[in-house]
Order: C-alpha cells, then structure tokens, then sequence
C-alpha cells in the first residue's frame, strides 16, 4: 500500500472472536497495522485497535481512509 504521501508499505489485519464475555470490556476486536521504512531505513508502523460487532464499530472503509492519510512529521522537542 502507497499512502497519499508517498509511504509505501504492508498492511495487515487480524481479528479476534469467542471470547468469553465475562464483563461489559470483553468483546471481540480487530486490529489494522501499516509497516514501512522511513527515509532513514528505519521500519515504522501505525495501528489501529478496536472492538468488531458492535453497532459503532469502526468500518473497514473508515480504517483505511484513516490509514491513507498516514504521512511522517518532524518530531519536536
């Protein structure tokens, strides 16, 4: 995957299901996961956790939207 700034790496996505729900936190989950190497060859990635079947997940669509507008910033400080 190409990011719309030009980060080029591998996506990934992993999900999570039959947990035994024990309290009102236990729920199934699905996780997105972008690795690519900055300028310098260091290899960097960017996640997103969240919970699968319940009325507000966050579609896939929405993850990848988020995940195309992922770009490098100079770090301050």
């Amino acid at each position: 995957m190409t990011t719309r700034s030009g980060l080029t790496g591998s996506v990934a996505t992993a999900t999570s299901s039959g947990l035994e729900a024990k309290g009102r936190c236990d729920l199934d989950g699905r996780a997105t996961a972008f690795a690519f190497k900055d300028g310098k060859g260091q290899l960097l990635s960017w996640t997103f956790a969240g919970v699968r079947g319940v009325t507000d997940e966050v579609p896939d669509q929405t993850v990848r939207k988020i995940l195309s507008q992922v770009r490098l910033v100079e770090a301050t400080g």
